[in-house]
């Protein structure tokens, strides 16, 4: 089954950063250099030009900014990244040469590709109940989190 899903910026995560980054009066340069990426990069972040970056870096932000809602905001990302790759490797068992199947067993690959569907699912139901942070415009996405937050 080919899940289709939106490839956007994460209008929670950039609001949330420049809000953030602000009132702990970090600069983007600084900020950038604290977690080793391009200072411009934080600044196309914030401005929606870019996604957000891996996982690993918003973790690493959120830290530096010692900022859970950023991680929590992140958390689109994550999915949206998660999902690409189950699906890349779903397909990558899909195709996989007769050759190798009966190498490493019919069971063993028909058991793997359930359990990657499966988890499939489970990650494109959590992205679909945080797409609507992406979706909302940023007054609405702040009500959301100061809602959520009480």
């Amino acid at each position: 089954m080919q899940m289709k899903f939106e490839r956007g910026t994460n209008p929670l995560f950039r609001t949330l950063l420049r809000k953030i980054r602000k009132q702990r009066r970090v600069s983007a340069r600084k900020l950038a250099k604290l977690v080793d990426i391009h200072p411009s990069y934080v600044s196309k972040i914030e401005a929606g030009v870019v996604h957000p970056p891996a996982w690993q870096k918003i973790v690493l932000i959120s830290k530096v900014l010692e900022s859970p809602e950023l991680l929590e905001a992140g958390e689109y990302s994550f999915l949206r990244d998660s999902l690409w790759l189950s699906q890349a490797l779903l397909e990558r068992f899909t195709e996989m040469p007769t050759n190798i199947v009966t190498e490493i067993g019919q069971d063993k690959v028909a058991a793997w590709k359930k359990v990657c569907g499966e988890m499939m699912n489970a990650l494109y139901y959590a992205y679909e109940r945080r797409i609507h942070w992406v979706e909302a415009p940023e007054k609405e996405v702040a009500k959301h989190w100061r809602k959520s937050k009480c």
